[in-house]
Parts: structure tokens; C-alpha cells; sequence
């Protein structure tokens, strides 16, 4: 039996895009020219097509290889909706920076200037929305369905693991790998692993690298990717910079920095944090303002221009990505809305500035710490303080002690320091 090569690298492409690998996905499509064109369930895929949930189709249909006219079908659809919906800036994003509608203004230019027409309205009125001809909203999304529904098949999950586990079992049953029971096996050496030594801990004693700053344009926050690959400073100018933190420099693949078009606030940064997807960076200024950038393109997607009205002393993500948690020294917490902008919960309650704050694992809960030197534990339902823990009161002297900082334990969610 033959084995195409084709096919090793499709099962590397399903496991690379089950765990959310997307850059290594698409790279590994661009150099070899081998798609992936599936899906968990095309009757799912079709359902969320004709229920609007296009947030899930744009993520299944962005590494298939699909026909350009099928794209801009879709692509169409999904900005006429949120012209509809008067949510005229992602609709803006989706016309004016994704493949399909570039192809759409140099092939089609009369349809494309329709879209731009239809965003540049002060109001829109959504009974005179054209969804192409006399198809309704419904019957357009049903057909869109039905013809992505045909460039798109199904395969059993971690199909690569499967293979493998199979192929260990044959392995040991035919007596060509041999490893005692509770002992490691390294599957690429094909050898047992020695177990790791205890080793003494030490403090690190050299610098990875070194970034200098002007004076005048200190960093006052700091945040890490959640893959490690990034570095972001907020400087007391205003300015929030992205860098690779092995060598010290900013980082040369995003583009506009290499052209000094640097993401910007207009007081000093003052708090800063990672989207979990790692794709956006929420900001926190002294004037209470807070931005989310977007580091691909470093462009705004979101302004929150009444955040608080003093100093944003911490910034966080929902573990989904859809809301944003903020404190700051006017003693209040918030919740916004990422997709609205809107303030969706304020929790008060602290006696002096909030000095961190997070999200339980499960969003039910918030956690925060003040100078007040308390940490509260609040409800996300409600909004109202479930818990005030005061660290430290029993070592109180002349002066209360600050509650810095609240995080969740690595490999532990639940658990809280």
C-alpha cells in the first residue's frame, strides 16, 4: 500500500489546526500547496452559515481553499449584515482588508463601490438593505450555505494521534519497542527517556537581552504573549511597542513599526495585557482611555474613551476573548463588551486604587486587589462583592499594607495568589 505525501501533511495540517496552530498551518499550506479543506461537521457548518454565526464560519473558511466567487458571496453577505446592524466598523475591516473584497474591487468594481456607498451612510435604514436582487436575508444565507457546504468535507478527529497509538500498539505487540511499565518513551528518538535529576535551583545571573529607553520615554507597563514570541511596552510618551525580547529590538515582521507608525495613547500607558488568541493588545492610559490594537496591522479596533476617570491601572481578556476587565485608581472595576464598546458591569466597593484585577477561569467570578489592602472577590452575575479577604491585618502597624497583585496559579485555574 502506497502512502501519499499529500496525506501526511494534511494529517500534520488537522492536528495543527486542532490545536489552534494558525500561523504554521498557513505557512505550511503557502510552501507545499496542500489544503485542508475540513470541517468538524458540514451539517454545523451549514447551520452556522444560515444562523448568522459568522465568527465561526470566517474561522473555518480562512485556511480552505475555496473559489474566489463562493468567498465573495460570503464575504458580501457578512457585510451587508453588519451594515445592517449599524456595526459599520468590523464591516469596514471585512470590505477594505480581507482577500476576497480586494479581488471584488479589481473584478467587480461596480459591486464593490455598492458596499463602500452603502458604509458611507450617516444612518441605514435596514428595510432598504439589498441582500443581491430580490432574495431575502434568509434565502441568500441558505444558498451561500449550500454551495460552501460542497467545497468542504469531513475527517475523524486527531486522525495523526490515532495513526501513531496504533502504530505503538503494533510496534510493542510485534516486540519492536520494548519499554518497562511507568517508564517514559520518547516517540521521535524511539528510545526510553532517562529520568530527569533533581537539580538545585539558582537565580539567573545573565541577562537575555537589554532594551534601552530615552528618559523621557520610559516604560511604565509590560506585558508577554501568551506563546512567548512577543514582548509589548507602554511607555510614559504614550507610545506601545511590540518586541522580540531575545534580541532586544522591535519586532522586524510586524511592518508598520519597521515604518515608524507606532500604536499610540495620548497620555502615558499605564497598564497593559495580551488578548488570549494572542492576536490583539488592550492599553490603559493615565487619562482613563483605553485601546485594543490589533498587532498584525497595529490599527485600533476599539476605542474606550470613558473607561475611568483616573489612571487604568490593569487591563485583562475574558477567556473568550469577548470582554475586556479594566480598574483603575478611581477605586472601580469594569467590564466592556469587545464587540460593543459598551461598559456591561461596574463593581464598587475598594476604599483607595485598584491595583490588579482578573477573571476566574469559568468567567463567574472577578478578583481584585487594592491599596485599601484588601483583595475582593466578586460576582460576575451581580456585579456585588461575595468576599473581602484582608492579607496581612494581622501584622497591621502604623499603616495598612497595599494588596499588590491577585493571579491564577499556572496549570491550576481555580487556584489564586
Amino acid at each position: 500500500m502506497d502512502i501519499e505525501s499529500a496525506d501526511v501533511i494534511r494529517l500534520v495540517e488537522q492536528f495543527l489546526k486542532e490545536h489552534n496552530l494558525h500561523k504554521t498551518l498557513e505557512t505550511l499550506q503557502d510552501e507545499t500547496g496542500v489544503t485542508l479543506n475540513t470541517v468538524d461537521s458540514i451539517d454545523t457548518f451549514k447551520d452556522d452559515i444560515i444562523n448568522g454565526r459568522w465568527d465561526l464560519v470566517l474561522t473555518n473558511v480562512e485556511h480552505a481553499n475555496i473559489p474566489h466567487a463562493k468567498l465573495i458571496d460570503l464575504y458580501e453577505q457578512i457585510v451587508v449584515e453588519l451594515a445592517e446592524l449599524q456595526d459599520i466598523g468590523p464591516a469596514r475591516a471585512l470590505l477594505r482588508q480581507t482577500e476576497p473584497m480586494e479581488i471584488m474591487r479589481k473584478e467587480q468594481p461596480e459591486r464593490y463601490l455598492k458596499l463602500e456607498k452603502l458604509l458611507s451612510q450617516s444612518t441605514i435604514d435596514s428595510n432598504t438593505v439589498s441582500y443581491g436582487g430580490t432574495e431575502s436575508k434568509e434565502a441568500r444565507r441558505l444558498r451561500i450555505a449550500g454551495k460552501l457546504a460542497n467545497e468542504v468535507s469531513t475527517a475523524p478527529p486527531n486522525r495523526l494521534l490515532t495513526l501513531l497509538g496504533q502504530a505503538i500498539k503494533w510496534q510493542q505487540e510485534t516486540g519492536g519497542l520494548v519499554a518497562a511499565d511507568g517508564v517514559s518513551f520518547d516517540l521521535f528518538y524511539g528510545r526510553t527517556m532517562q529520568p530527569l535529576q533533581p537539580s538545585e535551583d539558582a537565580m539567573p545571573d545573565k541577562p537575555l537581552a537589554t532594551i534601552k529607553f530615552p528618559k523621557k520615554q520610559h516604560p511604565n507597563s509590560m506585558a508577554f504573549s501568551p506563546k512567548s514570541d512577543h514582548l509589548a511596552t507602554g511607555s510614559a510618551d504614550g507610545f506601545v511597542e511590540i518586541w522580540n525580547f531575545t534580541t532586544g529590538k522591535l519586532a522586524s515582521e510586524l511592518r508598520y513599526q519597521n515604518e515608524g507608525s507606532l500604536m499610540m495613547m495620548e497620555e502615558a500607558v499605564t497598564s497593559l495585557a495580551f488578548s488570549h488568541s494572542g492576536d490583539l493588545v488592550c492599553s490603559g492610559a493615565k487619562d482613563g482611555k483605553i485601546r485594543i490594537w490589533k498587532i498584525k496591522s497595529g490599527s485600533c479596533h476599539r476605542r474606550l474613551l470613558a473607561a475611568h476617570t483616573r489612571d487604568v491601572s490593569c487591563v485583562c481578556f475574558s477567556h473568550d476573548d469577548k470582554q475586556i476587565l479594566s480598574a483603575g485608581h478611581d477605586n472601580v472595576l469594569r467590564i466592556h463588551g469587545l464587540k460593543s464598546g459598551n461598559m456591561l458591569k461596574e463593581f464598587q466597593g475598594h476604599s483607595a486604587p485598584v491595583t490588579s484585577a482578573v477573571f476566574s477561569h469559568d468567567m463567574r467570578l472577578v478578583l481584585s486587589t487594592s491599596e485599601d489592602g484588601t483583595l475582593r472577590i466578586w460576582d460576575c452575575g451581580s456585579a456585588s462583592c461575595l468576599y473581602t479577604v484582608a492579607p496581612g491585618s494581622e501584622n497591621i502597624g502604623l499603616s495598612i499594607p497595599t494588596a499588590s497583585n491577585v493571579m491564577a496559579v499556572p496549570g491550576s485555574p481555580d487556584i489564586f495568589v
